[in-house]
């Protein structure tokens, strides 16, 4: 696996990892936190590959490293999310797993632990006590003080940084990715490979003109924007909730430009082309106003909401502004 984007953009964890690999001091459950697409699943692997390695630490070419890189290792164990969250049975399975005998070292990877369910936390601060010193593993979070501070405290807390979003936007460009695209992906995502699937999904462009259409449809002496989104957003209703928080990410980050447009601050304006050619009919509180509504919206998507009716809610909110 290439860990070149890792060392360049988490030089900190990175010679965090090595010490503490050169030193024999690892400890035996860390839990990376940063934002989304801080690269700490790539830090995850590094890690796994200096503990797995057959040639004393991250190799690339041994059969340790080949298997790791194709996420087929016999000792490396990976759980995410089933759904909105990881249950209980999934950290048994764990547990299950790393009781029976095996000669080498082992390593765990656990993605959005704060996802946790209740009785999956406890079943998991029952695993982490359990550890032998053959049996490391790594906790990953985009929210670290919504893990449990039981969990917390049975882990080396590491922080990331985030990546700056312009290396995703001269990565994309260089890639012949058009710059209103490639900035409104950086926006969304300091990952480059998930702004790289981005780019090739053809759903993306036609959020971007929903995103649109409803921006401008608010400025109407009339509007009808959820009869808009009706009309141009059935492609949505397929979608899972990943996509909806692109969608929201677009609409906040239009509604901000048409704030800042107002504001005269045009220097870091994404949707300039179409804001130059529209007019603006609400006053610049009534555009905040629309703001602080959608991004009420976007935390309420990480609840256990029905979409139809939460669109519903939040235009006619706006229609009322």
């Amino acid at each position: 696996m290439d860990f070149s984007n890792l060392f360049k953009n988490q030089p900190k964890v990175v010679q965090l990892l090595k010490n503490s690999h050169e030193k024999d001091r690892f400890v035996h459950t860390y839990l990376f936190s940063g934002t989304k697409g801080s690269l700490k699943m790539d830090a995850a692997l590094y890690f796994a590959s200096l503990i797995l390695c057959q040639n004393g630490g991250a190799c690339g070419t041994c059969e340790g490293c080949k298997r790791l890189n194709r996420f087929v290792h016999p000792r490396l164990f990976m759980l995410s999310p089933e759904g909105e969250t990881i249950k209980k049975e999934q950290i048994e399975y764990l547990e299950h797993e790393f009781s029976l005998t095996t000669e080498g070292k082992r390593v765990f990877i656990i993605k959005d632990i704060d996802k946790t369910t209740l009785a999956g936390a406890n079943s998991l601060l029952k695993f982490l006590e359990s550890l032998d010193d053959l049996s490391y593993g790594v906790l990953l979070t985009e929210n670290l003080y919504q893990v449990l501070p039981t969990i917390r405290s049975r882990s080396a807390v590491v922080s990331f940084q985030p990546i700056d979003s312009s290396i995703v936007k001269e990565a994309l460009l260089q890639r012949g990715i058009q710059e209103e695209q490639a900035l409104l992906i950086s926006k969304l995502t300091n990952n480059l490979s998930e702004g790289l699937e981005l780019s090739k999904n053809p759903i993306f462009p036609q959020m971007v003109e929903l995103v649109k259409k409803l921006g401008l449809e608010m400025e109407t002496e009339e509007p009808k924007m959820y009869l808009t989104f009706i009309e141009n957003g059935s492609f949505l209703t397929k979608l899972d909730k990943t996509y909806h928080g692109y969608f929201l990410d677009l609409f906040i980050q239009f509604q901000n430009d048409k704030i800042k447009y107002l504001y005269y601050m045009k220097e870091d304006i994404v949707f300039q082309d179409i804001l130059d050619h529209s007019t603006l009919m609400l006053s610049k509180e009534q555009e905040i106003k629309i703001l602080d509504i959608l991004l009420t919206f976007r935390q309420r998507l990480k609840t256990n909401v029905q979409l139809d009716l939460m669109y519903s809610e939040m235009f006619v909110k706006i229609g009322k502004v």
